[in-house]
């Protein structure tokens, strides 16, 4: 019993050692997939202005504004690049260094690696749901503040699409569809509440001579036990609110610059009048399942990075590329999908991170069996396949250009001639 107890205890005391060990390595290689992934989307944004950028001769000191307050969305996204970086890279120099074997030497197994990496995981997803549920939000409206003011140059004159919008105290406002050139707005809803609560729903709302009026559309009035008092049909009616409309939509916020709490109440009150609730849902449960993102992370990268032992740190990161590149180019699809309410909206930001739990968990429990041989076969060529064959197909699409003095098209082909010059990429022949 004593020499169980004392190993049980050494083992303990190894395992603690491990963890400090971990995360003292996991620093630095976690810090350069975080830096150069914000650096790489911060780079990626400007190219994708950088027409209008040149076209409005925005100046440095506005792009530098405007990166900052992209910084919390990057770095949120981020997190589970850096993560699955420092799992590569610690196992590859692990691996190098015979520290492996020294693991296994002392008792610890190679399974017990998880474990350090979990408990960074779940200290990260905590920063994840922080950022995403409180300053994103907040930096989001000031990245739409930048881009109207000084990117796009456009005044900030627009009615908000799809958002709920508060009139007043007791008035509420929803348009589907604003179409600014004629003064048009579309599926229209406008609930008031008080003693009596009423629901007003439209097709369309146009404005003439200075006045909103309402086309085919329903009145609901309904008193306070719940009781409908009046259910009515009109053509043709003016819009009576308190203030000036257009005032009250520029002020509305699309869910990305809502805090989790507001899309909650938002959520509740748009299934109470009637509106279709699948974006909300979808954007506050993708923050949850975004905020789980590096501890779904560890589950997949510990098993691949055992089951793989690369001994170049340069695999990793080819292969942190591969798998992020999957986990959240399929998380933005199914999201997507989940707002059209092609899937469920419930379950669209939900499945990446069930699928990838799952294939993680399966593959530790098969680590020290003899069908992670297969395995490996099998993801091998599957990521061979993503490496090597799909770039270079993709490489034969790229624009050829020929020059010629005479050009003659037949059926099934075109024949130049004279002083013909073929210009694909660098190279002219």
């Amino acid at each position: 019993m004593t020499i169980w107890w004392l190993s049980k205890k050494v083992e303990g005391f190894c395992l603690k050692v491990l963890i400090k060990y971990i995360s003292k390595l996991s620093v630095w290689p976690f810090l350069i997939g975080l830096g150069g992934f914000v650096i790489f989307v911060s780079v990626e944004i400007l190219y994708q202005l950088s027409d209008i950028i040149v076209r409005h001769r925005v100046g440095i000191a506005k792009l530098l504004l405007l990166i900052y307050y992209y910084l919390p969305y990057f770095v949120s996204m981020g997190i589970p690049v850096g993560i699955l970086l420092s799992i590569f890279w610690i196992v590859s120099q692990l691996s190098n260094d015979r520290e492996m074997m020294a693991f296994q030497v002392h008792g610890i197994s190679l399974k017990s690696l998880l474990l350090p990496f979990l408990i960074i995981s779940l200290f990260l997803s905590g920063i994840t749901y922080y950022l995403s549920d409180y300053l994103v939000p907040a930096y989001n409206t000031k990245v739409e503040d930048v881009l109207s003011k000084y990117v796009y140059r456009r005044p900030q004159t627009f009615i908000a699409e799809n958002i709920l919008t508060k009139l007043g105290e007791n008035q509420y406002f929803y348009v589907k569809k604003y179409d600014e050139k004629n003064e048009t707005l579309w599926d229209v809803v406008l609930f008031r509440y008080g003693k009596e609560e009423s629901i007003i729903t439209a097709k369309k709302v146009v404005k003439e001579k200075g006045k909103w009026y309402l086309y085919d559309g329903k009145y609901y009035t309904v008193d306070k036990d719940g009781f409908l008092k009046i259910d009515a049909r009109f053509s043709k009616m003016e819009l009576d609110i308190e203030k000036d409309l257009e005032n009250y939509l520029r002020l509305g916020k699309s869910p990305r610059e809502m805090k989790g709490s507001e899309i909650r109440s938002k959520i509740i009150f748009f299934k109470k009048v009637g509106i279709d609730t699948a974006p909300l849902i979808v954007e506050l449960y993708s923050r949850y399942a975004n905020a789980l993102g590096p501890l779904i992370i560890v589950l997949v990268g510990i098993p691949l990075s055992l089951l793989f032992n690369f001994k170049s740190k340069s695999w990793g990161v080819i292969f942190t590329f591969i798998l992020v590149v999957l986990y959240q180019g399929s998380s933005a699809w199914l999201c997507a999908m989940g707002k059209e309410r092609l899937i469920s909206p419930n379950l669209a930001p939900w499945i990446p991170d069930i699928v990838f739990s799952i294939s993680g968990l399966l593959l530790f429990i098969l680590l020290d069996t003899t069908s992670a041989y297969r395995i490996r076969e099998i993801l091998s060529k599957f990521f061979i396949f993503l490496v090597i064959i799909l770039p270079v197909t993709l490489g034969f699409s790229t624009e050829v250009t020929i020059t010629a003095d005479h050009v003659m098209k037949y059926r099934d082909k075109v024949v130049f001639s004279g002083n013909v010059e073929v210009h694909y990429k660098d190279s002219v022949t």
